[in-house]
């Protein structure tokens, strides 16, 4: 079911061409800061049809957010404690051990804020000057091991944890459609960790650039409904999938037919950084 109408009712058209140099020129910024950010533990791929780096290259529509020091450098959590549910099982949005170092990375930047907030409350030494620093999942993803390396190189008994947070809203969405379904609450805290939406029927978008419709994975459910909305008489159904899932349904398929949607966050952030210019220009 196609949805060229979204990117020229919205502010993809304007936005979406800049999108992947803006972000990640803000990252290249402090490079040496954050450099192998992330291990999400997306386990081993099946058989490959298109190239694994292809399909996480997709991923570079998604912004994650991470803490840094004044100069740049990571800022890393120990945790003393676990949130478990009632049969001692960990819960959203950390999977961490005890003392074990954990690197969220966030889905938002206003969760980025909040966990910079907690960091400067605590009176940490490293999180003076600190700030919240924005980059392309599909980078994270691909420094993830030269992070796990270095950590480990240093000190054998460290580990390392970065996981992925997702709004709780999104990831409450994901729980009540996957509730729906029938999986129980136990089944989704062991599988649902980055919730990613779509329609079935599918809902197609064509990618500006592009001749060729792809069916529309949404990180952001708000952004599956406007999609639904701008599709006259649309009369789907919602579905969700964990990030892994995902990934392994991208590498499977010949045809390649699938788009990530560029996130809200992603978008607000290049929009930000667009109207910037024009100050920063007329200060030199």
């Amino acid at each position: 079911m196609p949805l060229g109408s979204i990117f020229h009712c919205s502010v993809y058209n304007s936005v979406f061409p800049h999108l992947l140099r803006a972000v990640t020129t803000s990252a290249l910024r402090v490079t040496a800061g954050i450099a192998g950010l992330l291990t999400l533990g997306l386990g081993a791929m099946p058989a490959l049809a298109i190239p694994e780096a292809d399909a996480i290259r997709k991923l570079e529509a998604v912004a994650v957010h991470v803490v840094v020091n004044g100069e740049g450098g990571l800022i890393f959590h120990t945790y003393d404690y676990m949130a478990v549910d009632g049969e001692g099982r960990p819960v959203f949005p950390f999977y961490q051990q005890f003392n074990q170092l954990a690197l969220p990375m966030f889905m938002t930047a206003e969760q980025a804020r909040q966990a910079q907030e907690t960091l400067e409350r605590e009176g940490r030494p490293d999180a003076e000057g600190s700030r919240v620093v924005a980059l392309p999942l599909n980078s994270a993803l691909e420094q993830s091991e030269r992070l796990v390396q270095e950590i480990k190189a240093r000190d054998e008994s460290q580990s390392l944890i970065t996981p992925l947070v997702p709004a709780m809203a999104d990831w409450r969405k994901a729980e009540q459609i996957l509730r729906a379904e029938r999986y129980s609450r136990q089944e989704i805290a062991q599988t649902l960790k980055v919730p990613i939406f779509f329609t079935i029927p599918p809902i197609t978008i064509t990618p500006p650039g592009t001749e060729e419709a792809k069916i529309a994975l949404f990180f952001n459910y708000s952004q599956l409904q406007e999609a639904k909305q701008a599709v006259p008489d649309f009369d789907g159904q919602d579905r969700v999938w964990d990030l892994r899932k995902a990934l392994n349904v991208l590498v499977q398929d010949e045809e390649d037919r699938y788009f990530f949607v560029p996130t809200v966050d992603l978008i607000q952030s290049v929009q930000d950084q667009q109207e910037a210019a024009p100050e920063e220009a007329g200060q030199e």
